[in-house]
Formats: structure tokens, C-alpha cells, sequence
């Protein structure tokens, strides 16, 4: 299998010639709304956590925050599993089975009359919303082909940076006014609204089983339960403090789950395209999509508590917090045409020197609101680059777990990003760079695994199918 340029020589096929103008928009239209939904429903808890403890308890012993990780550790483990299901089911299924789930979740959310029945609706909301990211980047990656599928990408990242900060907006203006319950339960008539499309627009994949996907090959058990498990053990060690694990357990935590993580170069493929393992654009892509995340995360969640803790107004902060969430979708709109017309290593520059700008500026304290700006700019243009090189990069067989690779490791910047740079600014308190000495990480950081990898990105656009 060759690789060869986008839009050079011969037209890319496309993914689902039978399907209509008419039917692609509107299934594009059902992908947003479901991520919308998914993504939204990360970020709402943080805003309805006060009413929920009140309400079913669980605030002894830092209970509560299972209420937040048992829905991120859950979402690590679903989305490998959707991405293999996307790559040998029809399209439709997941996306069926993946908003069923979600919806379910939701209603047992709303109706949950103990603190125990709502942690397994989180847990049953985290993997049915990472079987959802999944899906709703497959149906448009294979909706529109190589040529198209960057710019329509662009508008699904650009979904992130919308849920940043509808999120708690949404969730308080519902929990004012009807009740915290309220927030899951207005999910059941989207979710319904979601099948409705997917169900009359998303047409059937025109390959067989045995054209996406290797049939004689069972589950791959062992790489799911080393994708997973390293992936929970991290992001376990990065949430230690919030979890009652001290520094020791922690690290521990952290440095079994790289090990474990590191076992996949030899034993992934099915789960996590190789090529993300070895000297490769798709490797410089994944580590790029860690860093730019890392740096978004810690720009949205430290900077804000060092401002307030310098006296900030809450208006000030919140103007960080949104201007940066705007930047995310700034950046990932105008990425989508950039990737389309002068391939990854434009974009990916552009945003990894936003991205420095960001932490300079955090960590020089001058002009906060610029760094939330350029943080978001950076991040969305960074992810959405990435997300079209790793998804370019992958054989057509492998597109689903290709994108679920791409989720995952955002996901693990994210949990980096809010978990160890507090970490590593709590370390540094009572030192003379105690008030910036984690954003000057920051800057290191990002030069290494966002810079670089930029620098040696391919120029010219490129198709692995």
C-alpha cells in the first residue's frame, strides 16, 4: 500500500459514493450534535457537583471525585473498543449503540436516588461518550474523502471549544432552574433526535466486513488490556491527589502505566496503528496531540487559580476561561482549510508558536488573556492538523481505531495537563519560581513535542488509502 498526495494525479475515492449532499450534511449534522452532547457532558459535572452531593451525598473521603474520573477512566476504555467496532461493523451500529448507551446513562442519571447509582451512570455515560467522539469523526471521515474530510473534520474539533463553554454555563442556567437532575434528562430527547438522523441519513458501508476489517482475527484481548490499562493506571497516578493516593502511589501509578503503555510497540496494530510507534509523521502527530492539550488544559484550569489567588476578579478569570475556549474554535476552523491547502506542517507551526506564545505569557504573568487566547488557538490548530495526519496516515481498514488513538491521546494530555502541572506547581511552592517555574515547563515542553514535530511534519498532504 502506497501513499500518495491528495488531489495529485487521481481524485481520492470517496468513502460513501451512494450517500446524498443531502444525507451527508445531515449526518454530519447528527456527528456534531452527539459529540456536542458527549463533550458537554465532561465538562457539566464541575458546575452541578455542589447540588448533587447535597442531594444523593457522596462529598466524605473525596468520594466525589469518582463522580469526575470514573467517567474519564471509563471513556479511555471505550474508545479503543469503538475504534476496532468502527473499522468491521457498519457505521450506523456504533452510532446507534453508542447513543442508546449515552441515553441510557442519562435517564438513570436523572432518576439515580443514590450516590452509587449515579457513579455507575457517569461510568456507563464515560464509555458510551467515548464510543460517540469515535463515531462522530469516522461518519465524517468516511462521509467525505482524503480531499475533503480536513475541512469537515475542522468543524467537529471546533465542537470542543463550544462545549468548553456552553458546559457549565448550560449546566448552571438548567440546575437554577429546574434542578442539577434536569441536566441529564434534557440529553434523552437529543439522544432520540440523534438516532432519528443517523438512522435516515448515514447510509450503509458499501464495503464487505472482509474490505474494513480482517475476519479471522478475533478481539485483540491482550492490546485492549494493555491500551487500557496502561491509559487507567496513568491517568490514575495524574488524578493521585484527588484520589487519596499520595506522591508514592502516584508515581507508581504513572511509571506502570508508561511501562505498560511502552509494551504496545511490540504487540499493538489492532487497536493503535504501529506506525504511531516508530519514526514516523503519525508518531511526531501523537506527541504533538499530547503536548498541545497539555498546555490547553493547564492554561484553563492552573492559570485561573493563580490569578484568583493573586486577587483576580471572577470576571477576569472567566475572560481567560472563554477567550481561550473561542481561540479552540478559531483555531480548528481555519486549520480545516489550511490542512486542505498546504498540508500539516503550516498549521502545526502556526499553532505550536501560539502555544508558545501562551505559556510565555503564563508564565511572565503579562497579558493572562492573551495566554488563554493563544492557548486555544493553538490547541485547535495543533489537534485538528494532527487528527487529519494520523487519520491520513492509517490504511482505510484502520480509520476507526486511527481516530480512537487520536482521542486517547488527547486524553491523556488533558489529564497531564490538569493533574501534573498542579502537581508540579504544588512542588514548587516555597520556591523563588514558585509563581512560574511550571509554564517555564511549559515552554520546554511544548518546544520538545510540539515544535519539533511540527518542524518535520510532511509539507505536502498525504493519503496512506
Amino acid at each position: 500500500m502506497t501513499s500518495h498526495a491528495v488531489g495529485a494525479g487521481r481524485a481520492a475515492p470517496k468513502a460513501q459514493p451512494r450517500a446524498t449532499a443531502t444525507a451527508s450534511k445531515v449526518g454530519v449534522a447528527a456527528a456534531v450534535l452527539a459529540l456536542l452532547l458527549a463533550a458537554m457532558d465532561a465538562t457539566v459535572m464541575g458546575t452541578v457537583l455542589p447540588d448533587v452531593l447535597s442531594d444523593v451525598g457522596g462529598g466524605a473521603h473525596g468520594g466525589y471525585a469518582w463522580l469526575v474520573s470514573g467517567f474519564m477512566l471509563a471513556q479511555v476504555a471505550g474508545t479503543p473498543l469503538a475504534g476496532w467496532i468502527a473499522d468491521r461493523l457498519d457505521d450506523r451500529m456504533l452510532a446507534v449503540g453508542a447513543t442508546v448507551a449515552f441515553l441510557a446513562a442519562s435517564a438513570a442519571a436523572g432518576f439515580a436516588g443514590s450516590f452509587g447509582v449515579l457513579v455507575a451512570a457517569r461510568v456507563l455515560h464515560g464509555l458510551a461518550a467515548g464510543a460517540i467522539v469515535v463515531s462522530s469523526y469516522v461518519i465524517v471521515g468516511r462521509l467525505y474523502g482524503p480531499e475533503r474530510r480536513a475541512a469537515a473534520q475542522g468543524l467537529l474539533s471546533m465542537v470542543w471549544g463550544i462545549a468548553a463553554v456552553l458546559g457549565p454555563v448550560v449546566g448552571a442556567a438548567i440546575t437554577s432552574a429546574w434542578g442539577w437532575r434536569w441536566v441529564f434528562f434534557l440529553n434523552v430527547p437529543l439522544c432520540v433526535l440523534v438516532l432519528f438522523a443517523v438512522a435516515v441519513a448515514l447510509p450503509g458501508r458499501t464495503s464487505r466486513p472482509s474490505e474494513s476489517g480482517d475476519p479471522s482475527r478475533g478481539f485483540p484481548a491482550t492490546e485492549f488490556a494493555l491500551v487500557t490499562g496502561g491509559a487507567v493506571l496513568l491517568l490514575i497516578g495524574l488524578q493521585g491527589s484527588s484520589l487519596g493516593l499520595g506522591v508514592i502511589g502516584s508515581t507508581v501509578a504513572v511509571v506502570v502505566g508508561l511501562a505498560v503503555l511502552a509494551l504496545l510497540r511490540r504487540s499493538g496494530g489492532a487497536l493503535v496503528p504501529r506506525q504511531v510507534f516508530g519514526r514516523t509523521p503519525s508518531a511526531g502527530a501523537a506527541l504533538a496531540t499530547i503536548g498541545a492539550c497539555v498546555v490547553m488544559y493547564a492554561t484553563v484550569t492552573v492559570l485561573p487559580v493563580r490569578l484568583a489567588e493573586h486577587g483576580a476578579s471572577t470576571a477576569k478569570v472567566a475572560v481567560v476561561v472563554g477567550v481561550s475556549a473561542v481561540g479552540w474554535v478559531l483555531g480548528s476552523a481555519v486549520t480545516g482549510g489550511m490542512v486542505a491547502r498546504h498540508g500539516y506542517r503550516a498549521p502545526m507551526a502556526v499553532g505550536s508558536l501560539a502555544l508558545l506564545a501562551s505559556t510565555v505569557c503564563s508564565a511572565t504573568g503579562v497579558l493572562p488573556w492573551l495566554a488563554g487566547a493563544a492557548a486555544g488557538l493553538g490547541t485547535g490548530a495543533v489537534t485538528a492538523a494532527t487528527l487529519a495526519l494520523l487519520q491520513d496516515q492509517a490504511p482505510a481498514a484502520q480509520l476507526g481505531v486511527a481516530t480512537s488513538a487520536a482521542t486517547m491521546l488527547r486524553n491523556i494530555g488533558s489529564a497531564v495537563g490538569v493533574n501534573g502541572i498542579a502537581a508540579l506547581t504544588a512542588a514548587l511552592v516555597g520556591s523563588s519560581h514558585s509563581e512560574n517555574g511550571a509554564f517555564w515547563a511549559l515552554t520546554v515542553l511544548v518546544t520538545l513535542t510540539v515544535l519539533a514535530p511540527a518542524l518535520t511534519a510532511p509539507r505536502q498532504r498525504t493519503t496512506a488509502h
